[in-house]
Parts: C-alpha cells; sequence; structure tokens
C-alpha cells in the first residue's frame, strides 16, 4: 500500500480504480466462499432475485491513521416477502450488551 487513500469511494467505477479496494473486495469473497454462506439454488418460476450491493469502508485506528480497507457484499433483502421468498430468520451477529447482560445474570 504505497498510496494511501483517504476518501472513500462513491461509485464502483471509483473503486476498480484503487488496488486497495480490489483487495478488500477479494478478502471480503474468500471469507463468504470460506465460511460457506450462501447456496445456488433454481431460480423459482415467477420470482425475482435478490441484488446484491458492495459498500467500502475506511476502518481508522486509535490515531486516526488508515487500519485496513473493508468491503461488504450484501443481498438487499428489503424486496422479499414474508412466506413467499423466505421462511426462516437468522441473523448470526450479538450485541455487545446482549452478551454482557447474559453473562451478568449467569453470575448472579
Amino acid at each position: 500500500m504505497s498510496t494511501m487513500i483517504q476518501v472513500e469511494p462513491s461509485s464502483f467505477e471509483d473503486v476498480v480504480k484503487e488496488q486497495v479496494w480490489k483487495d478488500a473486495m477479494a478478502k471480503e469473497y474468500e471469507s463468504i466462499v470460506k465460511n460457506d454462506v450462501w447456496d445456488v439454488v433454481p431460480r423459482p418460476n415467477g420470482n425475482s432475485i435478490l441484488t446484491p450491493k458492495w459498500f467500502f469502508k475506511i476502518k481508522h485506528g486509535i490515531n486516526s491513521s488508515i487500519e485496513k480497507y473493508k468491503a461488504r457484499f450484501v443481498a438487499r433483502g428489503f424486496s422479499q416477502k414474508e412466506g413467499e421468498d423466505y421462511d426462516d430468520i437468522f441473523a448470526p451477529v450479538a450485541r455487545y450488551t446482549t452478551i454482557r447482560s447474559i453473562v451478568a445474570l449467569a453470575t448472579s
């Protein structure tokens, strides 16, 4: 990373110009494949498909220096309808306050 990029990209065209963002995208893709995040299934007749979106963020350290360039690949699931496009909801994220509450309950 000989050149440090200070501004987050506003378009995909800006992203493909810089190697650091390409590396961040490759790392995110490797993580998705490694964790077996999705399954490829046949498209049901009459249903639309989810479109994806890339999000890019510069992560800063304590002294405001650039720690890393982060890329996230997400499905834009706001177009889905419950019961028609999906049945179950799964959120693999726990808030820190929730974990602290559970530990506090367990210790008391």
